[in-house]
């Protein structure tokens, strides 16, 4: 188990692991030119501090001699300074956003590369188990935050520092010596405002690391339950209506509410741990206005200091103290920066560590797939027993068998998704997998047409010649109508669309599973007599439990369990 005192160390390295690729890239150049200049107007920014501390003390000085042209001269000097001051804190915020948009433009495109691979990495982890909580959470909101979080206290770090070291000085040269007497002798200690500025923030951070200790873990739950319960929201959504025809909204209220439930309790806790925190950093910043008055108010009622020097001890102070008290200002944005970087270097290492597809085993066959293949259940107990698979182009193979036997788990297998077989794979031809539920994203109808590819990799004729080829004339003349498809378009509409899918794109091997389970027997029938015909280098793969498909098939693959009594060619399981 990670130690406390190693969980700095190791949150920074793991910040590193995830932003390495970026910031030692070539596309990083103008984002370390951004972030040059943010950090020189940062510090432009604190000799303009030291310069208004010296303006204060002249300034004071004046005003205790009733200096008038003085004074008007310090004014004037006083509208200048300001106005370098509001020029440099407002490029310095406009250029960290550019620096921002940049650096979350890049690192979002990076991790949803990896996520979406060629490889399916997002399928990989889902049906080996592997999936984090809510990856689509840690996309949009962790990336950004970790960012928004990491400028934001990289700047206010170095400002603290350089303020820390520019007004030390000018706090050492104000305070002068302290005398005390300690056991009948005599001391001095020199620049005593220093070491009592020193004492009074080391015992506030120590009070702020014992009082928000559970900061960083509260906030890691916060953010996974806000997503688990957006999530659940998007279900429901999506799912309306299957929920209306079941009449199950007062069981899905239900249920909302005790994800909701785990949000509020959570938040609850959250806000006592910030409520308990902030007790102490709102008194400490209070404290710490009246603070060096008290510690120099002896030097000031005997004469030595003027009210200007008085000013500035507490300027310098005041600036000191805030320095050395960054991490008390800072420990709840640390705490939410820890978390988010916990949770996206925990997604990133998943997207390094998830396989590829399966290797083949030996030269490649003349056939587009053969296997010699058993598939296993994810714990290793057997699901299907050995088999033989032979396509060739232009091949139609069916497969049959009763409900949950492992008919869509083979395809998977097939298409290079499941890990979980013994066998060998040898063939040249990549796999186009549609599963029994198709995805149709809401999109215009010519990117679903089209998808995986972009619309504009056809033409509008192709487009609408595929729509009209599968039945759906009728939106043929639409092709770049936006709508909620899966609403819009009833079941056997959804997979006529597939079938124009399938005529577009053209794949070589092509995987289906259900995908005519909507349509009645005789359109099912005419569609994979047409796929067959614009098709013929392509091997099929047909999961159904229609019987009259069988007809079609060059070859069935009973896997067992339904009494089917066909004449066609037939193929047992090995």
């Amino acid at each position: 188990m990670t130690s406390e005192r190693s969980l700095p160390i190791n949150r920074l390295r793991q910040f590193w692991a995830i932003c390495r690729p970026f910031w030692c890239s070539r596309q990083a150049c103008p984002a370390w030119a951004l972030l040059v200049t943010v950090v020189g107007l940062t510090l432009f920014g604190v000799w303009l501090n030291v310069q208004l501390n010296e303006w204060n003390g002249a300034f004071y000085n004046a005003l205790q001699a009733v200096d008038g042209g003085t004074l008007y001269r310090l004014l004037y000097q006083f509208a200048g300074l300001a106005a370098a001051m509001i020029l440099s804190v407002v490029y310095a915020d406009y250029l960290r956003k550019q620096l921002l948009i940049r650096w979350r433009a890049w690192l979002t495109e990076h991790i949803v590369g990896r996520w979406l691979s060629a490889d399916a990495c997002h399928y990989r982890l889902q049906v080996q188990g592997r999936e984090p909580d809510n990856p689509d959470q840690r996309i949009a909101d962790d990336v950004r935050q970790m960012i928004e979080l990491t400028l934001q206290l990289l700047l206010s770090f170095i400002r603290a520092l350089l303020t820390l070291v520019s007004f030390v000085a000018i706090l050492w040269t104000l305070s002068g010596s302290f005398g005390f007497t300690l056991w009948g002798n005599e001391y001095r200690l020199p620049g005593y405002m220093v070491w009592a500025c020193v004492l009074y923030t080391v015992v506030g951070i120590g009070l702020t690391r014992w009082i928000g200790g559970a900061l960083q873990r509260l906030n890691f739950q916060q953010q996974q339950r806000e997503a688990d319960y957006r999530s659940a929201l998007i279900l429901r959504r999506r799912s309306s209506e299957a929920i209306a025809g079941q009449r199950g909204e007062a069981s899905e209220r239900k249920a909302l509410g005790r994800r909701f439930a785990e949000v509020v309790g959570n938040w609850y806790q959250l806000m006592r741990a910030e409520r308990n925190l902030a007790f102490f950093t709102v008194g400490y910043k209070q404290v710490t206005i009246i603070a060096p008055f008290f510690f120099a108010l002896p030097a000031f009622l005997a004469g030595q200091l003027q009210l200007g020097g008085l000013m500035r001890i507490q300027s310098a102070f005041g600036q000191v103290s805030s320095s050395l008290s960054w991490f008390i200002h800072a420990y709840r944005d640390i705490a939410l920066w820890s978390a988010c970087v916990e949770r996206l270097h925990g997604f990133v290492c998943l997207l390094e560590a998830s396989p590829g597809q399966p290797t083949e085993d030996g030269a490649p066959a003349p056939a587009l797939l053969e296997a010699r293949l058993g598939v296993e259940h994810a714990d290793g107990r057997p699901l299907l027993a050995p088999l033989t698979l032979h396509l060739l182009p232009g091949s139609l193979t069916l497969l049959r068998g009763r409900s949950g036997l492992g008919k869509s788990t083979l395809l998977r297998t097939l298409a290079g998704f499941w890990p979980h077989f013994h066998g060998t794979f040898m063939g040249r031809a990549e796999a186009f997998w549609i599963p029994q539920h198709g995805y149709l994203a809401d999109e215009a109808l010519a990117e679903l047409v089209a998808y995986p590819k972009p619309a504009d990799a056809f033409t509008e004729a192709q487009l609408r010649e595929a729509l009209m080829a599968v039945g759906l004339g009728d939106w043929a003349q639409r092709p770049w109508l936006r709508a909620d498809w899966r609403q819009r378009l009833s079941g056997g509409e959804q997979q006529r669309l597939l079938f124009a899918r399938l005529l577009l794109n053209r794949p070589r091997l092509l995987l289906l599973d259900e995908v005519t389970s909507a349509l009645d027997p005789d359109t099912a029938s005419a569609l994979l007599s047409l796929l067959r015909r614009r098709l013929p280098d392509s091997a099929i793969v047909l999961v159904s439990h229609q019987p009259h498909l069988a007809a079609l098939a060059d070859q069935v693959i009973d896997l067992g369990g339904l009494p089917y009594a066909a004449k066609e060619p037939h193929v047992d399981v090995q």
